[in-house]
């Protein structure tokens, strides 16, 4: 019985997925998109995870032309390098770096922290862009879901080390920003704190469609703590977090065969590209209009109105504190933030 109840609840969560996703991508489609052009800021220094590839390549791209240092922060050492090589070649000037980052691992988060740290930087924008999409379960070398620790956990765990850093930087006319990527379908997750950690012994008893979506929504939940507490401690340093878009990337390489094929088919004629994508990260990142704004979510450069969950306060403390707690259990670090 528990197994035909575990299949019935991933095909659920499979078809609720894809059903909301073409509501969105509609919506999409009949809404004019939006683009801000951003003046220059020569002098300013900008970590983007995920920022050799797809999405993250834009935003990197997009902010050199802006004149901002930027620190690349990638798993993959050729891709990273090569992502520095072609930015460099479209803008020689141009202040880019890359870092190894493996957000399966609580203890590269760290090692990167030190690395950049160790560049005696400030840091005025923190893009956390990276993330992973519908894969199969696994866990990360810290036994966590890897939807769970890659989109989340790991993201979450960079931004508690970089704080100060980020405190340090912010002005009175101009904050430090920590811009989060979330996705609507973070409207579909459902958080349940006391199962954070859980495992799965059997593959049907497992939804990577809902772990998307779960990850997701702690992105947002997060963030509007994150939101709060900055904006309760008067810091100079914002948080927000967005919706980029449905877009056409590499996420999608783990979709089933099944269905891969059509949706090739219909990104190709539907989808934004990642230059569109990158258009409201570079909006939170850089646009006066927001300045001082935090704890908010944005669509296609607009305000928009999150899943309800996201601003429920005893959640978002909930969701805060278990997160600590779980980093503290794994790293025997404790923090001050907490």
């Amino acid at each position: 019985m528990k197994k035909v109840v575990c299949i019935c609840y991933v095909v659920y969560s499979f078809l609720k997925i894809y059903i909301y996703g073409a509501f969105a991508l509609l919506r999409q489609m009949l809404q004019t998109h939006k683009k801000e052009e951003q003046r220059l800021h020569t002098g300013y220094v900008a970590i983007v995870t995920g920022g050799s590839a797809g999405i993250g390549f834009e935003v990197s791209r997009g902010l050199v032309s802006k004149n901002v240092h930027v620190v690349i922060g990638s798993r993959c050492s050729e891709e990273g390098k090569q992502a520095v090589a072609k930015i460099r070649e479209e803008y020689p000037n141009a202040k880019v770096d890359w870092l190894h980052i493996d957000l399966t691992s609580l203890k590269s988060v760290r090692e990167f922290t030190d690395s950049f740290l160790a560049m005696g930087l400030p840091l005025n924008i923190l893009i956390n862009n990276a993330g992973i999409m519908f894969a199969p379960y696994q866990e990360t070398d810290d036994g966590l879901e890897e939807h769970f620790q890659v989109n989340y956990l790991s993201h979450f765990y960079l931004t508690l080390l970089l704080l100060d850093v980020l405190k340090k930087t912010g002005t009175d006319n101009s904050y430090s920003r920590i811009v989060n990527v979330s996705s609507v379908v973070h409207k579909l997750g459902n958080l349940d704190i006391d199962r954070l950690c859980s495992r799965f012994e059997n593959s049907w008893e497992y939804s990577p469609h809902a772990a998307y979506s779960d990850s997701k929504l702690a992105v947002t939940v997060s963030s509007f703590m994150l939101g709060r507490k900055l904006n309760d401690e008067n810091c100079k340093v914002t948080a927000n977090v967005l919706h980029p878009g449905v877009v056409k990337t590499s996420l999608y390489r783990h979709v089933h065969w099944s269905i891969k094929w059509f949706l090739d088919i219909v990104a190709i004629l539907l989808y934004e590209t990642p230059e569109m994508a990158a258009d409201t990260v570079l909006y939170l990142a850089l646009s006066p209009s927001v300045e001082g704004d935090t704890g908010s979510y944005y669509d296609n450069c607009v305000k928009n109105k999150p899943h309800d969950s996201a601003q429920d306060r005893l959640l978002q403390e909930k969701l805060w504190h278990r997160s600590c707690e779980i980093i503290e259990h794994l790293t025997e670090n404790e923090f001050k933030h907490k």
